[in-house]
């Protein structure tokens, strides 16, 4: 039999609530909304939210429990919601006030689990991924992608897998339904915890490369927050730089012409957009022929390119939540109590059994 610490639930009676946000953001209710939902008054609901009443009652707790799809243990644990640093929500102000507190409510969700998986689980790295200051080192973002390119020791030419490079340096990339394509990703490093990716999965499969190696590059070198243009520009770069290294590509993008860029992007898994960018920044074109090429692209694509690039596909979270059904002997019941999760959204989100809809709810 397991003990409370081991199955990481709760310990405690005193209801979190900071658990309450988190599940009303994850199902994107207002408080008035959740009220109407679960005729509870939002008087009662406000009250719990700031701390001002501890023991909602038994009757109270199963309608919110009830009308938010969280069981009731999800609202007694132990945890701390993290606020997560503004820049990381790349196009944010796009999005929304409602869907991006549903990410970051869910995101915090995932990492709470990721975090009670990892206490029976090690993930044991040889080379994990470095964080470099670009100032003290000297180094541009190029020079830094160079660099990462031969500390892992990537062979020469295109990057097979860029979730596999990362997963070996004891990265966790997790794919999600953000229910936007306002954002492609968001990465952190946590006390105690691997580095985490969060990537839309309903994206094409070269974007999402891009935007992983992109994340990467925040990962490696902004430890340290600095102004958002200056950051996107430097991962930007990273990325072009990690995914198509000068002196590789060049060969490739000689005599670049919108017809021939296919075949490129076919071998080096990159979109064709990014490879006339690439052109234009290596000098290649001049700035005129880059712009040219820039209405030649959006007339004849609209942003639908020709030539799929499959979507990768992680694999360390699998093998966490494998761990745990094979070697021990956990049950679909065993994780959703030790998850503070519905076995039903368990199976969903971490066992495959169907695809969910919601982020809080797909794999």
């Amino acid at each position: 039999m397991q003990s409370e610490q081991e199955r990481g639930v709760v310990g405690s009676d005193v209801f979190n609530p900071d658990m309450l946000k988190l599940a009303r953001d994850a199902r994107e209710l207002t408080q008035a909304e959740l009220a109407q939902k679960s005729g509870i008054t939002q008087a009662f609901i406000s009250k719990l939210e700031h701390g001002l009443n501890t023991q909602p009652g038994d009757d109270a707790l199963d309608r919110i429990s009830a009308a938010l799809g969280f069981p009731r243990a999800f609202f007694f644990q132990r945890e701390r919601a993290l606020g997560f640093p503004h820049f990381h929500f790349r196009k944010r102000a796009k999005l929304g006030a409602k869907p991006l507190a549903r990410i970051g409510a869910v995101i915090n969700i995932r990492r709470q689990h990721i975090a009670k998986l990892l206490r029976s689980y090690e993930i044991e790295v040889a080379k994990p991924i470095p964080q470099i200051d670009l100032d003290e080192a000297g180094l541009t973002p190029e020079k830094v992608a160079e660099r990462l390119r031969a500390y892992w020791m990537v062979p020469r030419g295109p990057i097979q897998s860029v979730v596999e490079l990362i997963e070996d340096a004891g990265g966790i990339v997790i794919l999600a339904r953000f229910g936007t394509n306002l954002l492609d990703g968001l990465s952190f490093r946590l006390e105690g915890m691997p580095p985490l990716f969060f990537m839309n999965k309903d994206v094409p499969g070269d974007r999402f490369r891009f935007s992983l190696a992109h994340e990467l590059g925040h990962m490696v070198m902004h430890s340290v927050p600095d102004e958002d243009e200056k950051m996107e520009s430097e991962a930007h770069r990273f990325a072009a730089a990690f995914l198509m290294p000068a002196a590789e590509i060049k060969p490739y993008l000689a005599g670049a012409k919108i017809g021939n860029l296919g075949r490129v992007k076919a071998y080096w898994k990159v979109s064709i957009k990014a490879l006339i960018r690439r052109t234009h920044d290596l000098k290649i074109i001049t700035p005129s022929q880059y712009k040219f090429m820039s209405i030649q692209y959006n007339k004849i694509f609209h942003g639908e390119e020709p030539i799929n690039i499959e979507i990768e596909t992680p694999n360390r979270l699998k093998k966490i939540v494998d761990y745990h059904r094979e070697t021990l002997k956990y049950s679909t019941d065993d994780l959703a109590e030790l998850l503070a999760f519905r076995p039903e959204d368990v199976e969903r989100l971490y066992l495959g059994r169907r695809p969910g809809i919601r982020l809080v709810v797909s794999n």
